[in-house]
């Protein structure tokens, strides 16, 4: 049971339940693909600056040199002012090509580059170079600073030109540490990994658009080759790609040359039941509000009214183990429910008949079955699909859980209504409001057999 005790250090002991570790959709979070250098970051280059090639001793303190922690690279321009022969946009960006080739491909603004660069402060510090990696930074336009988006688009494979950023263009987000400013950087445009074509009708669903239960408009582009439709419990493998109603594409896995596998019951309301309406090998199109694409109260970034999703199911496999049917009452706890010492409502599903009757104390180590929904009847994690109980110390868990099992002896099954106080007191990335469990009490694990 140790491999249970350890999904719990990860999942209940800090509050939410194992399986909750994979929640989260691909479309609620920066895409993996996008290992970006500081310099087109959320940070931008002065936090990688703040801390590198400072000059910092190696051995504070130790009476050691003082050397500069980031090599420095010579520029081969002035760093200011700019040449009188460098352009400037309207959004006060100045570049100048170093290296021309206008036969080369241009990135529109939803791809993906591969770049190497180096830059500068004003003072002629290098802060950052990645001279001498064996590999060029993959970097995605679509999250990158807006300088940059304008300044790679400008710019053909092949080329290399000099860029001197004003701090208004050149931030994704304020630094953490210092405040924005002016850089000079060296860019070469290795190549270009195109994003998916944008859909003619982004921005609005054609006549010909069905429409799924929770109103969300669908158009099958390529049917499927399967028969059966995923379940929410189902492990389904999927390529999507989302974009904003004026077609800037906002997340994708095309480009990551690996497919999403998970089950659709842990991805956003909205992106479940996608899945859930398509069988494997079928590309659809989906038009939804971008409300209903939070997951636990994380949105796509940048999501704003309606999205245009493209899914592709590459294959869905069957879960070896079902989880429990949604309680009918799992909206509101019934009228006889019992009330524990701090609020947690419960109902007794089957009454255990051990030989000797003992409750678990709030410190003891408890194997249990459980099944999680909140309280719209969305399943967010079942121990029955891992096809075997789970092991944790009451002393880790959320509060209702500390509440109401030491109530249960062994071979309890109840239902409980933990409301949020007592829950998740809504916390980014779990499951809000009311949380209902049902859980079965098999073991209380004494400390020498746990």
């Amino acid at each position: 049971m140790r491999r249970n005790a350890f999904w719990f250090r990860s999942g209940l002991l800090v509050g939410l339940p194992a399986g909750l570790l994979a929640l989260g959709s691909p479309g609620c979070s920066k895409s993996s693909e996008d290992k970006t250098p500081p310099a087109a970051g959320s940070q931008g280059a002065s936090t990688a600056g703040a801390t590198a090639g400072t000059g910092a001793a190696a051995g504070a303190g130790s009476g050691s040199a003082a050397r500069p922690r980031i090599e420095q690279v010579a520029p081969p321009l002035p760093i200011k002012p700019p040449p009188a022969d460098a352009t400037k946009t309207a959004s006060g960006l100045v570049y100048k090509k170093l290296v021309a080739n206008e036969a080369g491909a241009q990135p529109k603004r939803n791809d993906s580059v591969l770049i190497n660069y180096t830059g500068w402060r004003e003072s002629g510090e290098t802060f950052f170079t990645n001279k001498g990696r064996s590999q060029p930074f993959r970097l995605n336009l679509v999250h990158a600073a807006p300088g940059f988006t304008e300044a790679l688009q400008l710019m053909h494979k092949g080329e290399t030109a000099m860029l001197w950023m004003p701090a208004e263009i050149g931030y994704k987000a304020p630094p953490t540490k210092g405040n924005r400013e002016a850089l000079v950087y060296q860019l070469e445009l290795v190549d270009i990994v195109p994003a998916p074509e944008v859909p003619e009708d982004v921005g609005k669903p054609p006549a010909t658009a069905t429409t799924l239960a929770s109103g969300t408009k669908r158009v099958v582009v390529k049917p499927g080759t399967g028969k059966d439709k995923a379940r929410q419990f189902d492990n389904v493998t999927y390529n999507y790609t989302v974009w904003n109603s004026d077609g800037k594409m906002l997340d994708t896995t095309t480009t990551r040359d690996r497919a999403t596998t998970v089950a659709p019951y842990k991805e956003s309301p909205a992106l479940g039941e996608m899945l859930t309406s398509m069988t494997a090998g079928e590309r659809s199109r989906f038009w939804v509000d971008a409300e209903r694409t939070a997951s636990n109260g994380r949105s796509v970034p940048g999501a704003q009214g309606v999205l245009c999703y493209e899914v592709e199911v590459q294959s869905i496999a069957k879960a070896a183990h079902e989880p429990p049917p949604t309680p009918p009452d799992v909206a509101k706890p019934p009228a006889d429910a019992k009330k524990s010492p701090k609020g947690v409502l419960y109902r007794v599903l089957k009454a255990g008949t051990p030989k000797e009757v003992r409750h678990p104390t709030e410190t003891d180590t408890v194997k249990v079955h459980y099944t999680g929904w909140t309280t719209d009847g969305r399943m967010f994690d079942s121990s029955m699909l891992r096809g075997e109980p789970a092991t944790f110390n009451l002393k880790g868990v959320v509060a209702g859980w500390t509440d109401a099992i030491p109530l249960m002896t062994i071979g309890d099954r109840w239902r409980l209504w933990i409301p949020e106080p007592l829950a998740y007191k809504g916390q980014a990335g779990k499951p809000k409001g009311m949380l209902v469990f049902d859980v079965e009490l098999l073991e209380i694990v004494t400390a020498a057999a746990h």
